[in-house]
């Protein structure tokens, strides 16, 4: 019986949580603890948000350092699941015109001391400016890579070529 009864309140909150996620449109603000999924994607109160105008590197894609292997995709994500622990993250889902194409949702997050969570990223050298969608994080870029942190203390492919290397496809 208790079986039967917790089946379908699962299913529901299921339901629910999709259903929330599918409603977030540009402009709309979304608001609580972020769970970390990738090195640039995480899920805000049920809504899966991958950080606007950055990329970050891919599962398996490989970095170099010292010309010895390392994993960047680990550091990156580890990166952002601090940026993002002291508290609430705050998105504002932005307007891409490829989102009913890709399916996804993007957004500029601020972390609970309203720093942007992108340009943390891309100042530490943890991921790239994606200027396919603004070139807003170029400048500070720029500055990692001459102070050469995160990803510019080595060699490696951008995320976005990895991605489409191994699949085929762009992003």
């Amino acid at each position: 019986m208790f079986v039967r009864g917790i089946l379908p309140l699962l299913l529901a909150i299921v339901i629910a949580s999709a259903a929330h996620a599918q409603q977030a449109r540009p402009g709309d603000v979304v608001t609580g603890p972020a769970r970390v999924t990738d090195s640039d994607k995480m899920v805000v109160n049920g809504v899966y948000i991958l950080l606007w105008g950055v990329d970050g590197p891919e599962k398996g894609q490989p970095c170099y350092l010292n010309n010895q292997l390392y994993d960047c995709h680990a550091i990156a994500l580890r990166e952002l699941q601090i940026l993002t622990a002291q508290g609430p993250v705050t998105c504002t889902i932005e307007n891409d015109p490829n989102r009913l194409r890709r399916g996804r949702i993007y957004g500029t997050c601020t972390s609970r001391d309203g720093k942007d969570i992108a340009e943390q990223l891309v100042r530490a050298g943890h991921a790239l400016a994606f200027v396919d969608q603004t070139d807003k994080y170029k400048p500070i870029e720029a500055i990692a890579e001459a102070d050469k942190v995160g990803l510019f203390r080595g060699s490696f492919m951008e995320p976005w070529a990895f991605a489409t290397a191994i699949t085929g496809a762009n992003q």
